[in-house]
């Protein structure tokens, strides 16, 4: 069995919240990025968090958000760490920061000091695009921090995704959606059973 985390992101209600911490997430996700489909207001993050498990971590996911601002948010909704796409603050948070990369070459591959995870998402965030997947055994040389990825998930190639990256987790969101951009309960189990159950010795 693979000891890969599973982060299921972009979930909008409660409902959908409790669908995957059921279905055995690691973590959950929730959007404050201006623009996205996928956006939630600080209400509805603060209920999520109040019906999920306490040990069950809540990730705040931003594009080109100001810190103080990522900071007020992670208070206010009861947030473990913050996801941040876009600019890299030069300055250091007590809350952890991950750092999502945009990959489309070896170039892209930018340092983020301070990082306390890289992703290594598709050219555009949320397109549901991945990228290469052999980059990531570049990346896992360029950084120390552990090593998620993410950009065009599915039950149907998460497993092989795994075997090929080795990552240290794997980051989902429009790949377990119906066509309402809600969960849907089958493809979220089948997501998880599948790199639960990926060859990753």
């Amino acid at each position: 069995m693979s000891a890969v985390r599973i982060k299921l992101c972009g979930v909008r209600t409660v409902d959908d919240a409790l669908l995957c911490a059921e279905a055995g997430a690691d973590e959950i996700g929730v959007i404050f990025a201006a623009g996205s489909k996928r956006r939630i207001d600080l209400a509805t993050a603060q209920a999520i968090r109040a019906a999920l498990p306490r040990a069950l971590p809540l990730v705040g996911v931003f594009l080109d958000t100001p810190l103080d601002e990522v900071l007020r948010l992670v208070r206010e909704a009861g947030l473990q760490a913050a996801q941040l796409h876009g600019a890299w603050p030069a300055a250091r948070a007590l809350v952890p920061l991950y750092a999502a990369l945009q990959v489309s070459d070896v170039a892209s591959l930018q340092a983020r000091p301070g990082a306390a995870r890289i992703l290594l998402d598709g050219p555009a965030g949320g397109s549901g695009k991945s990228f290469a997947w052999s980059l990531a055994a570049l990346a896992r040389a360029r950084f120390a921090a552990p090593l998620f990825i993410a950009g065009g998930l599915t039950p149907q190639n998460v497993a092989q995704a795994i075997a090929l990256a080795r990552p240290d987790g794997v980051d989902v969101a429009s790949g377990i959606e119906n066509t309402e951009g809600y969960k849907d309960p089958a493809r979220v189990r089948a997501f998880v059973r599948a790199a639960r159950g990926a060859d990753f010795k």
